[in-house]
């Protein structure tokens, strides 16, 4: 008796120890780039500076007050209200579609998915450049079909929702794709075989038995998305310091974060920005830890499910 427990006490430590140090880098990380520089963001609100000369907790009101917070609001919104959802219906409509039938050209074309991920950043910016100058672009033809001659009829203030959108979508559509092929995975094949029996076209294979039980995966998705949108930075910040100068001035929330801590020296107005930012994050993240089951613990093999309510 006594050698089983120990033997149970030995393997218990050695799980535990294997958690500690998968866990311990990542837990270093959140500390380092996560929470102190929060906690360093909280104390620097009320100091004082040149817009908020007093001091204080007045520094969040100054920032919403500032006339550049308006149109990064506007800018993102617009960009998130397209980029958002035909990124969540693509990426779960194509998911699907490469997990309905089996084929041995599968793995060609999840590879095929992946490749435009590792277009993103200064390079996608680059890539995007080319394909919309129409004296460049591959599709130059369509460009002066549509009347479209001159790269800036394109590259205009305005039309950056879009044009941030297609760069965004086509930078994280892949990645996402497989993701959620993954999570198909995870769906019982007895599961699917019996709403085969039962008459299930695979129209109603994918809306009525895949979908409800990937939901956990499709809201850790939404949520990710929104996120990142929220918090959109790199794309127009290079558009506007090095492609085309001005296009992009505080176009977005983060830019305009930047914009106040290095440019104005208000790094209270910056960290109160900062701050405003991750809320939203923060209620999505409640959202995946309470409202799904993505962090229940797994049912071990044999053991009866408790019915849920």
């Amino acid at each position: 008796m006594r050698l089983v427990m120990a033997k149970k006490v030995k393997r218990y430590r050695q799980r535990n120890g294997l958690m500690i140090a998968m866990l311990t880098p990542y837990l270093a990380l959140l500390i380092v780039f996560g929470i102190v520089p929060l906690i360093m963001a909280v104390f620097e609100v009320p100091q004082k500076s040149m817009s908020n000369p007093n001091g204080g907790w007045d520094a969040f009101q100054i920032v919403i007050k500032d006339f550049r917070f308006a149109k990064a609001a506007e800018h993102v919104l617009g960009f998130m209200a397209i980029f958002v959802p035909i990124m969540i219906f693509f990426v779960i409509a194509m998911a699907l579609m490469l997990d309905a039938q089996p084929s041995k050209w599968k793995k060609y074309l999840r590879l095929a998915y992946i490749v435009p991920a590792s277009i993103s950043g200064a390079v996608a910016v680059l890539v995007w450049y080319v394909i919309f100058e129409p004296t460049l672009s591959p599709i130059r033809v369509f460009l002066n079909a549509v009347g479209l001659k001159q790269a800036t009829q394109i590259w205009q203030t305005q039309n950056l929702v879009y044009l941030l959108a297609i760069m965004a979508f086509f930078s994280l559509a892949g990645n996402w794709i497989l993701i959620q092929y993954g999570s198909l995975q995870s769906v019982s094949g007895e599961i699917i075989e019996a709403a085969r029996v039962d008459g299930c076209t695979p129209f109603q294979l994918a809306m009525r038995i895949k979908l409800p039980l990937i939901r956990k995966y499709i809201i850790y998705m939404a949520v990710l998305i929104f996120a990142g949108g929220l918090q959109i930075f790199v794309e127009p910040q290079l558009l506007t310091t090095s492609v085309y100068t001005g296009i992009a001035n505080a176009w977005s929330f983060d830019q305009l974060s930047y914009d106040l801590a290095f440019k104005s020296g208000d790094f209270g107005g910056a960290s109160a920005l900062s701050i405003m930012l991750l809320i939203p994050s923060f209620l999505g993240a409640l959202v995946v830890i309470f409202k799904t089951d993505m962090f229940d613990e797994a049912k071990a093999p044999g053991k009866p499910i408790a019915a849920e309510g």
